[in-house]
């Protein structure tokens, strides 16, 4: 191979591997939300459609990851006050049992929601991931990672979106 066009190929492919990682752990996948095989924590069947017409703020999240815990946590804390009117949903892939045991041990007062196949079958590769859905059930936002909701202008510019 030429030597000058070693460094130019090699650049090129680190460039492209990273836009891989980036856009598989960094963007959160479009989801149809009605296509969720999902479960409450009696096993019964649920579909999201039964909360169009309330905003939304649905949490892809697990037990074990500390991030979800720190945001669930917070948006515990500010629940009564500035998302009084925010249906706040977390779905886990974890067993049932599990869910329910990290609820109740930390007095979450969330609908939670177990979905039936992985978080990578449906392209979620990083948690948590959070969608901010308007009342016309249309997906108003997308982020991985943590969202700040103690920072009151992230807070304000979120609630914005759910009108």
């Amino acid at each position: 191979m030429n030597k000058k066009w070693f460094f130019p190929i090699l650049l090129l492919i680190v460039l492209l591997i990273s836009f891989f990682i980036y856009n598989k752990y960094h963007v959160a996948p479009h989801i149809k939300f009605n296509n969720l095989n999902l479960v409450d924590s009696n096993n019964q069947p649920k579909n999201l459609e039964l909360y169009k017409g309330k905003k939304l703020l649905i949490c892809f999240s697990a037990s074990w990851c500390p991030n979800c815990i720190e945001e669930l946590d917070v948006l515990k804390s500010i629940k009564t006050k500035e998302l009084a009117d925010v249906e706040v949903i977390v779905i886990s892939d974890e067993s049932i049992t599990k869910i329910n045991e990290f609820k109740l041990k930390r007095d979450l007062p969330f609908t939670f929601l177990k979905m039936n196949t992985t978080f990578s079958s449906i392209g979620i590769n990083s948690i948590p991931t959070s969608y901010i859905i308007n009342k016309k059930f249309e997906v108003m936002h997308e982020s991985t990672g943590y969202l700040n909701w103690k920072n009151p202008s992230t807070c304000q510019h979120l609630k914005k979106l759910m009108e």
